[in-house]
C-alpha cells in the first residue's frame, strides 16, 4: 500500500501548479504528504472533507453515484 500511496504523492506533485499535496485517511490519519503540505493539517483536511462530503450527499440524492471530494488550497501569491 506504501509504494501505491507514494507513486500517487509523485505523480500529483508532478502536475502543473501542484506546490504540495496529502493524502488523510477518514480519521484524519496523515497517508503521506509532499511539498508545503504539512502531515500536521491531515485531520483538519479531513474534517473539511467529510463537510463537503455531507454537502454532495445532500446534492446528489437522486443519484446513485457516490462522489469522494477533492480539496484544494488555494494559498495565494506563492
Amino acid at each position: 500500500m506504501e509504494t501505491g500511496i507514494n507513486n500517487i504523492l509523485n505523480k500529483l506533485t508532478e502536475s502543473e501548479g501542484v506546490i504540495g499535496v496529502l493524502i488523510a485517511d477518514e480519521h484524519g490519519l496523515c497517508l503521506g504528504a509532499r511539498g508545503i503540505a504539512k502531515a500536521s493539517s491531515a485531520g483538519f483536511i479531513a474534517s473539511i472533507a467529510a463537510h463537503a462530503k455531507e454537502l454532495t450527499e445532500l446534492k446528489s440524492d437522486a443519484n446513485d453515484t457516490e462522489d469522494t471530494p477533492t480539496i484544494s488550497v488555494d494559498y495565494g501569491n506563492r
